[in-house]
């Protein structure tokens, strides 16, 4: 089952470093406000501040640590244009410390709606201090969708 991530449910904001989320979907919303609207105080509130924490974003390479991570967001959102995103929880488990999420991210470029693009991704979550915070985001370019009856290409 399909659930969307609302956005509407969460009326704090989310630009403090020390922003407590009380469950792994408000810090997951707060990451994704923090995406479509570009703000990085925003979105390293999100994530632990730790140096294991990861990032992988669609084709992407490996970045590790708080620094890795803050400037491939600075230099995403220094790019301009604005997005539109969707997001959909696929699949999500959870314990007293750990969350995962398994998500499917609609963009699209404000400018131009006829780019867009759809990711899907891995969130995990881990329980630090009270609050929940963001220690892997993996995202990768969703399959094409395949016709009915046809065999998929895997290599």
């Amino acid at each position: 089952m399909r659930a969307a991530v609302k956005s509407a449910t969460i009326k704090a904001t989310y630009s403090d470093a020390h922003a407590m989320f009380k469950t792994a979907e408000h810090a997951e919303v707060a990451f994704y406000r923090a995406f479509e609207s570009a703000d990085l105080d925003a979105m390293m509130a999100v994530w632990a501040d730790s140096p294991d924490i990861v990032c992988i974003h669609p084709t992407g390479p490996i970045l590790v640590g708080v620094d890795a991570i803050r400037e491939s967001w600075r230099a995403i959102f220094a790019g301009g244009g604005g997005i539109n995103l969707a997001v959909a929880v696929v699949q999500s488990q959870e314990d007293d410390t750990m969350a995962v999420h398994l998500v499917e991210e609609h963009l699209t470029v404000t400018e131009d709606k006829n780019q867009q693009a759809h990711v899907v991704a891995t969130n995990m979550f881990r329980m630090e201090g009270g609050s929940w915070r963001l220690v892997l985001h993996h995202g990768s370019p969703a399959a094409r969708l395949v016709a009915a009856g046809a065999a998929p290409t895997l290599h």
